[in-house]
């Protein structure tokens, strides 16, 4: 069952917070991007993992680095671990949490877009092999998450691109997002809908039975396109919603996610293969292939109806990676 509490507050309404752990044993894994915007009790901590670049180090080795430490540093069942940073760095640390003593409480506090929508919500913590990515992981959701959008200011034009980029997928899953987005409303209007949306999906299934699937809307392409390509997660979730529209002949879908790509000013270059010298086939399908959709010879692909209306198609894999094979969109 999710049980997070979501709070949103100022950076100084955070800090206040925050300090009320100060005289405690304050467990932290924190992005060294961020460092320099926290209270210095916590830049200068004994108890706090600093990770330089998360999506690296979102790995089996870090794991056993991170567990190492923070058993030396005196970490108990009551204990609780904070995650500061991005997507990365929330899945590492949820996953750790998730193991250490047989599961202990941890906290997000999501500092980049991508984060704030979709990644530091709904409990999946893991880590990446080399095969792909959240191959290994579990369902612990954090008791808290402690959304800051003071945090968005520190942000490079990237890192908002990506963000933006699951951004245009809330477009698709609620008319109320989808309307926002087209009219241009204020970024932290958009951010508090689309959390709001996840938390409710989240709620009525955790374990992603049901209706929490169409959540995954463009990451069966995305998450082969961001190693193959070396992009953003956020971007290659959108570039995997146009591919899998292209893919699948939906004319009407595609024409509304241009709409949506252009509302939100990403761009649009960036977000097509030919544009690109480093796409290699083999490395994507290879990427693909290791989907956790994946079910024995099928996956099941999110589709779009409608604003709102998606649904599931179970295809063979086989066929599927046929279709791509010969489809033109992928020949360059």
């Amino acid at each position: 069952m999710y049980k997070s509490k979501i709070t949103y507050l100022k950076k100084l309404e955070l800090f206040k917070e925050l300090d009320d752990h100060q005289e405690g044993k304050f467990f932290a894994i924190i992005d060294q991007k961020v460092k320099n915007h926290l209270p210095q009790w916590i830049q200068f901590s004994p108890h706090v993992l600093w990770l330089k670049n998360p999506e690296e180090e979102k790995n089996l080795d870090t794991y056993k680095r991170a567990v190492d430490f923070f058993i030396s540093q005196g970490v108990q069942r009551d204990s609780v671990i904070y995650a500061f940073g991005g997507g990365a760095t929330t899945d590492l640390a949820g996953f750790i949490a998730s193991t250490l003593m047989r599961g202990i409480d941890w906290v997000a506090v999501p500092t980049t877009l991508l984060a704030m929508v979709d990644a530091s919500l709904g409990g999946k913590v893991g880590v990446n092999l080399e095969a792909g990515k959240n191959l290994i992981g579990a369902f612990h959701a954090p008791s808290s998450v402690l959304v800051c959008t003071d945090f968005l200011n520190s942000l490079s034009e990237k890192e908002i691109l990506s963000g933006k980029g699951e951004l245009l997928k809330y477009g698709f899953l609620s008319r109320e997002i989808f309307e926002l987005i087209q009219k241009k409303a204020p970024l932290e209007d958009i951010i508090l809908e689309s959390a709001k949306f996840k938390t409710r999906v989240v709620e009525h299934d955790f374990k992603e039975k049901g209706e929490r699937i169409f959540l995954n809307l463009g990451h069966t392409l995305g998450h082969a396109f961001e190693p193959t390509l070396k992009m953003p997660h956020g971007l290659a979730v959108a570039m995997g919603m146009k591919y899998l529209f292209r893919l699948m002949n939906q004319t009407h879908i595609l024409e509304t996610w241009n709409l949506l790509a252009k509302s939100l000013a990403l761009p649009l270059e960036k977000l097509e293969i030919a544009n690109y010298d480093n796409f290699d086939m083999k490395t994507f399908l290879s990427y693909l292939e290791n989907d956790k959709k994946k079910v024995k010879s099928s996956i099941r692909l999110v589709l779009v109806k409608d604003i709102g209306a998606c649904y599931i198609e179970e295809v063979s894999m086989k066929d599927f990676i046929q279709k791509i094979q010969t489809s033109h969109e992928f020949r360059y």
